[in-house]
């Protein structure tokens, strides 16, 4: 047997030791004879500004020593995060010194080649193509696509100056169906919760531990440290799940069931808000009559949650109403994960009707909105309005009557390349390649792009297929439009600014549009400087830009306060049977509709897949942080849940190797055998499967939900249902 050779850790630790004590021993040692010379204490400068680590956009205070970034602090008075930072906010502030970011321009030479240039040659070249294709196929073949957090007007000017009418966000991934339903119900798509002072909350397929909003989370243990109860339905006994005192698992798919059948309990039984349902709101003897079909039992059934569970929950919550309340969700069950999505948020809604919550102490409430100003039309002239629909068909009132302009079906893209109906891009703060159903197809479609621009400042996978790369400046080296989504109870106005100075040669996104306007021809819609944008933005407030920059954040006042609910529907009151849904001839009352999809209940290797967010992780966009990754691994954070029967009838034990199909794709993974799923389904976490080999980090860990997932467009809004998943599981 051959020695090993080296030493261990624990030896060199020994030794080390040793080394040390022999040396202090010896007498040619004396004080400061192995000194270093004393260095000058470091500046240490502190600038507010806002994280990136999600959308969120959480006020901070960064801490500078001499030209690098030290260390982050909580802005105490902001609104969505009082004072905390989360993994994310703390692991990214070392990401502007990322070895994989990119430092200048680059064009692609080839597949996955790329050469450096200046920024002018890209501007000129990027120009010239823009324009060429424009003439050829019309400005309808342009399109933007992004995270709109920030810089959406921004976009929105550019694009309308180009004549386009494409601009796509992550909507119709995200947050589609929560927004429109509750809009429809009652006036305002993000209502907000009085968790600290409510009674009961309830979550429906909603984690707001691992979904992060910091400001939530703490109010919802002030809430219930005060005695408030927590229940959380969920397939999983996910992290809200181990926060709450009852975890009700349901199958997935069947939330909408679950509503039902409360709102059957609370009306038969008579413990609805009578008061508030007569005064507030309209319908609600259609909807009695509707829901009376929904019995506990019929649910039952449905759910697989026991009769006696859902009636003891529907009492508890009427007991504690009108402090009682029910998430508005956010992209679970109630965002675009199943069919029926949209008339669960309905049923959700209806449900806090019945409790006659809004506006109430410890139930929802309208959070202060700031209307900020816009720039003078004198001085700065706006580009001409564009009419025309979008190319996918989403503001066509006969296909999608109710999908806002300015989100569109981002999951339409790479269908519309391939058939030459879309020609050019621009991608900001996405990555379709890895947020998108079915990446084959999606990576098809992408390369059939005659210009695709990437503003990343890292190589992704959407970066990877794209021809020119203009690297957008990291958070904490930029400049930024003025903010004003951090309210909560009182109102009030953020910016981001720059904590140091550009590492590489980088640029904020106002800055790549302005330099870039004229080589595309619509120069004189973008003249006015980044500090003018913002002044004219904060006009109206009374606020000068000095003093936001001095600060950081700025409180407005105007705090909430309860008292009489008012709801911006056509009625002006709540309805239960909407009649905007009405005039469109769709169900105006929520009412029970199948999941697309049902595994094979006789099958043992056919499941759901669900997924969900972790903590630690943004979607694609945080798995490439050395710190995050550590945190992932340390934990064993990758691996697919599967129900103990379930993986007894396949022989898998914990820690095994499963391969997972599905119709569009296939991937391995190793399971954690755990009670705390739901049988008929698998969950796995989403944010993983990184596959641009540039990403160092982040490459070839985990699978995606995405890779498994058909291109779906549900029928009313056109989302892309990502919960609708059937696979097939084998041991490896």
């Amino acid at each position: 047997m051959k020695k090993k050779r080296g030493i261990s850790r624990r030896k060199f630790l020994i030794g080390s030791a040793a080394g040390g004590a022999t040396l202090l021993a010896g007498s040619y040692l004396r004080p400061n004879s192995w000194a270093a010379k004393p260095k000058a204490p470091e500046a240490v400068k502190l600038t507010p500004t806002l994280c990136d680590g999600c959308g969120n956009w959480c006020a901070i205070n960064v801490y500078t020593k001499g030209d690098r970034v030290w260390k982050a602090e909580g802005n105490l008075i902001a609104g969505n995060n009082v004072g905390r930072i989360c993994a994310k906010g703390h692991a990214l502030l070392h990401e502007a010194y990322n070895p994989d970011r990119i430092k200048s321009p680059l064009k692609r030479v080839g597949p996955n080649k790329f050469e450096p240039i200046s920024w002018e040659q890209a501007f000129k070249e990027i120009g010239e193509k823009t324009r060429q294709i424009s003439e050829k196929h019309g400005p309808e073949s342009l399109f933007w696509l992004h995270y709109p957090e920030g810089n959406a007007a921004l976009a929105q000017r550019f694009m309308t100056a180009l004549g386009s009418p494409n601009v796509f966000s992550h909507g119709s991934t995200c947050f589609l169906p929560r927004n429109i339903g509750w809009w429809l119900t009652t006036g305002s798509s993000k209502p907000e919760h009085d968790f600290e002072n409510t009674r009961f909350m309830l979550f429906i397929g909603r984690n707001p531990a691992a979904g992060l909003q910091l400001r939530q989370l703490k109010d919802m243990a002030a809430g219930r440290d005060r005695g408030a109860r927590m229940v959380v339905v969920d397939p999983r006994f996910s992290e809200a799940a181990s926060m709450g005192h009852q975890w009700i698992r349901i199958r997935p798919g069947t939330d909408l069931a679950l509503m039902l059948a409360i709102a059957h309990v609370m009306i038969k039984e008579g413990t609805y808000q009578k008061d508030f349902v007569e005064k507030y709101t309209q319908g609600f003897e259609e909807f009695a009559s509707q829901v009376e079909q929904y019995t506990p039992e019929w649910a039952e059934e449905k759910t697989s949650i026991p009769r006696d569970t859902i009636v003891n929950l529907a009492r508890e919550m009427a007991a504690a109403a009108p402090r009682a309340v029910i998430h508005r969700g956010y992209h679970g069950a109630m965002g675009t994960q199943y069919k029926n999505s949209l008339q669960l948020v309905r049923a959700v809604a209806c449900v806090n009707g019945l409790l006659g919550n809004f506006n109430q102490l410890g139930g929802l409430f309208e959070p202060p909105k700031v209307k900020l100003g816009s720039l003078d039309k004198e001085r700065f002239p706006a580009p001409p309005k564009v009419d025309g629909p979008m190319v996918d068909g989403s503001t066509d009132p006969e296909r999608y009557p109710l999908t806002p302009k300015g989100h569109g079906l981002t999951h339409a893209i790479p269908e519309l390349a391939i058939e030459g109906k879309l020609k050019a891009g621009f991608v900001y703060h996405n990555n379709p390649l890895r947020t998108n159903p079915n990446p084959a197809r999606v990576i098809e479609g992408y390369k059939k792009l005659e210009l695709l621009v990437s503003f990343d400042y890292v190589l992704s996978e959407t970066a990877s297929v794209a021809h020119y790369i203009l690297p957008e400046s990291y958070y904490l080296e930029r400049d930024d439009v003025v903010h004003s989504n951090h309210c909560y109870k009182s109102k009030q106005v953020a910016i981001r600014q720059a904590v140091i100075k550009p590492l590489y040669d980088t640029k904020p996104l106002f800055h790549i549009l302005r330099e870039m306007a004229p080589h595309l021809g619509i120069g004189k819609y973008f003249t006015c400087t980044l500090d003018e944008y913002n002044e004219a933005l904060l006009a109206p407030l009374g606020v000068t830009l000095e003093r936001l920059k001095k600060e950081g954040l700025i409180d407005l006042g105007g705090e909430w306060k309860p008292g009489e609910p008012k709801f911006s529907t056509p009625s002006e009151k709540l309805e239960f049977v909407s009649s905007t849904l009405r005039d469109l001839n769709l169900p105006a009352m929520p009412a029970w509709e199948e999941p697309l999809v049902v595994p094979n209940r006789t099958d043992p290797h056919s499941f759901r897949l669900i997924h969900g967010k972790q903590a630690h992780q943004t979607h694609a966009r945080t798995v490439n942080q050395s710190y995050l990754k550590e945190i992932t691994l340390v934990n064993d954070l990758g691996r697919v849940w599967i129900h103990p029967d379930r993986a007894k009838a396949l022989n898998v034990r914990d820690g095994d190797c499963m391969t997972i199909s599905s119709s569009v794709g296939k991937g391995r993974a190793r399971a954690r055998v755990t009670d705390g799923i739901h049988p008929e389904c698998v969950f796995l976490p989403s944010g993983y499967g990184v596959f641009s080999r540039n990403l160092k980090t982040g490459f070839g860990y985990g699978i995606s939900y995405n890779d498994f997932l058909p291109t779906y467009f549900e029928p009313v809004l056109g989302h892309t249902m990502s919960g609708e998943i059937i696979v097939r599981i084998e041991k490896t």
